[in-house]
């Protein structure tokens, strides 16, 4: 059913590694072909033949920037001749760090790839999935996206962009058989995450009984989800829209968030990160 509904091609953007090699992975593994597109040619390369042989689908490897200006004439020239039936937008630019430290040109270039750009695919891909009467369509979103955050003030708006895009989509292309979510994730094990993780307090991060918001955010990075985890709950909950989460604590810490007071959430964010370290003396050797 799902090969019905969404198949017979998959485009994965931001597919070579983490949460895009996963998705590739089991879109392949639920019958479908795939589109991988991701800006590194080599890394996408050595990703899509992982993909062809464990699964034995049809790959196409499309390296470009999703920064890029014309990046709709080039994926439309790319996949004029395909039936797209899913559509996965998995990409960011994360300028990590107080706002006024980032230069202009690299803030802009988030904006293309968490607003933009999503917005340019969707014109694409989802016409053409109304016309059918049938289709998928996920960004993936972020919980920092449900909230202010110091340090990732960009990204974290950009994240929001697409919760509320998917959200807004979802209520309009439904009527049409197209299922539409936002996937809000959260800490997801990659290898630069978890290099961060190493650097986290086990006496404050794990948590897991506490009621406290910040307890719970805190252990939510101790815990990450794997990407695996993460795939398999975007595809699951795809018909299930607006939104979805790859962990019950994910989906709490969300919840909690937007029942709280706005300043009290942005302020919870800034202690997470100022916070939660560990001491120097208690650091792992």
């Amino acid at each position: 059913m799902f090969k019905d509904k969404y198949g017979p091609w998959a485009f994965i953007a931001g597919a070579s590694m983490g949460i895009g090699r996963a998705l590739s992975l089991e879109a392949a593994a639920r019958g479908l072909n795939v589109v991988m597109n991701a800006r590194g040619a080599e890394t996408l390369a050595a990703t899509a033949a992982e993909v062809r042989a464990t699964h034995g689908v049809e790959v196409r490897e499309l390296a470009a920037d999703l920064t890029d200006p014309k990046i709709g004439e080039i994926v439309a020239a790319a996949t004029d001749d395909l039936e797209v039936g899913l559509f996965v937008y998995n990409a960011a630019v994360a300028p990590i760090g107080l706002f006024l430290t980032h230069p202009l040109e690299l803030q802009l270039r988030s904006v293309q790839a968490n607003c933009a750009t999503p917005i340019i695919l969707l014109n694409l891909f989802a016409p053409k999935m109304v016309a059918r009467g049938r289709g998928g369509i996920s960004l993936v979103s972020s919980t920092g996206g449900t909230q202010g955050a110091v340090t990732s003030a960009t990204y974290n708006a950009g994240k929001a962009f697409e919760w509320i895009l998917a959200e807004s989509l979802w209520g309009e292309l439904g009527d049409h058989g197209v299922d539409v979510t936002a996937m809000l994730v959260g800490a997801t094990a990659s290898p630069n995450f978890n290099a961060f993780k190493d650097t986290l307090d086990p006496e404050l991060c794990n948590r897991a009984d506490s009621e406290d918001l910040l307890d719970r955010m805190r252990n939510g990075l101790f815990n990450p989800a794997e990407p695996e985890t993460v795939a398999t709950s975007l595809y699951d909950g795809l018909p299930n829209g607006p939104v979805t989460w790859s962990k019950p604590l994910d989906e709490w810490i969300t919840t909690r968030s937007l029942a709280m007071p706005r300043g009290e959430v942005t302020l919870t964010w800034r202690a997470l990160m100022e916070t939660s370290a560990r001491p120097p003396e208690r650091q792992a050797r």
